[in-house]
């Protein structure tokens, strides 16, 4: 076995955790009205993922709650003014804010699909505790969900301008699947601490999270990482031919955002720097593509991307630690050139 094929297979191994959960995810690959032929090959070939086509993953059922009954209860500990639970009208009805943000789950082996970026409209957690009052003893915020997930995040990223409880998603109310009628945005952090149909909030001075009892990161932050969409495993690559190698990179702004991301044909000895052709804020992955002039030779060829942050953070080849806190390290797609 080559031993770039051993680094590959054990990144997998130690990053592919068991996790008990439901999932439903699809590549965020759509042919859009308007795209040349050569952008349709990208994958992903929009910068926003369609609603049907977001990674979807919870503890459990999707919880499917009645919006004009949900209530979210303010817990009264810890705060200067209790209030009623809110309706969903109450949170729609604050300054609302619209970003675009990419969502990664942290049990994501290297390369696999549980990434996906949409256009979010939502409040302002800040503005919502500002009312209320955090107490000097209060540490966390915490999240209880209606499927019996629950989170906390530190009050100091809950007080962020851009932590959001969002309720629309890409235009139109948050699906089912994605949480409605609200949930949390917490940016720079994975997917649990992003929960889904919020029915309460509560400050407290510390939570040990679902996650955290069964071991998982506490702090949950993005690492930088880089994904090939083109070419996928085992494909057949013409040679003689300019073949399009695309993906996308992210590091939910943990290192000041993507810098470049390069592409190496030759067991990283040597890297080609690759075209962002889609980018917004460092809160919201980059998509990138490389033109390579296949040669002309039937061969097996393993393909490697990496990316460098803002930060000059970049990618190293071996990157996994043993505790599940998201996978790091080269996305490699073994390919093979086939001459007609």
């Amino acid at each position: 076995m080559k031993r770039r094929k051993f680094i590959k297979l054990s990144a997998i191994s130690a990053a592919g955790l068991v996790l008990p959960v439901q999932m439903g995810c699809s590549a965020p690959f759509v042919k859009l009205e308007g795209q040349t032929e050569a952008e349709q090959l990208l994958k992903p070939s929009t910068f926003v993922t369609p609603n049907a086509d977001f990674y979807v993953l919870q503890i459990g059922d999707p919880a499917k709650l009645d919006g004009n009954a949900w209530r979210m209860a303010i817990v009264p500990t810890l705060i200067e003014k209790r209030i009623l639970p809110l309706q969903l009208k109450d949170i729609t009805a604050m300054e609302s804010v619209t970003v675009t943000r990419t969502l990664k789950c942290i049990g994501d082996p290297i390369g696999t699909e549980q990434m996906s970026n949409a256009e979010w409209k939502g409040a302002r957690l800040r503005d919502l505790l500002e009312k209320v009052g955090p107490k000097p003893e209060a540490k966390v915020v915490v999240f209880r969900c209606a499927d019996g997930y629950h989170t906390a995040i530190p009050l100091e990223d809950a007080m962020r301008e851009d932590t959001l409880l969002a309720y629309e998603m890409n235009g139109v109310p948050l699906p089912t699947e994605h949480g409605f009628p609200v949930r949390l945005l917490n940016p720079g952090h994975y997917g649990t601490k992003n929960p889904k149909w919020i029915m309460s909030i509560q400050l407290a001075e510390e939570h040990e999270s679902y996650w955290e009892k069964r071991g998982w990161d506490p702090i949950a932050n993005v690492k930088l990482a880089t994904v090939i969409g083109t070419p996928s495993e085992g494909e057949n690559i013409t040679g003689g031919k300019v073949y399009t190698v695309s993906g996308a990179a992210f590091d939910a702004g943990n290192h000041g955002g993507i810098k470049k991301v390069e592409v190496s044909i030759d067991y990283g000895q040597t890297w080609e720097e690759a075209e962002i052709w889609a980018q917004d804020t460092p809160l919201a992955w980059v998509l990138w593509k490389w033109e390579w002039q296949v040669p002309e030779k039937a061969e097996p060829v393993e393909i490697y991307a990496r990316a460098t942050a803002n930060s000059g953070l970049t990618q190293d080849e071996i990157g996994i630690e043993a505790d599940p806190v998201g996978a790091t390290g080269y996305h490699i797609i073994d390919a093979s050139i086939v001459v007609a």
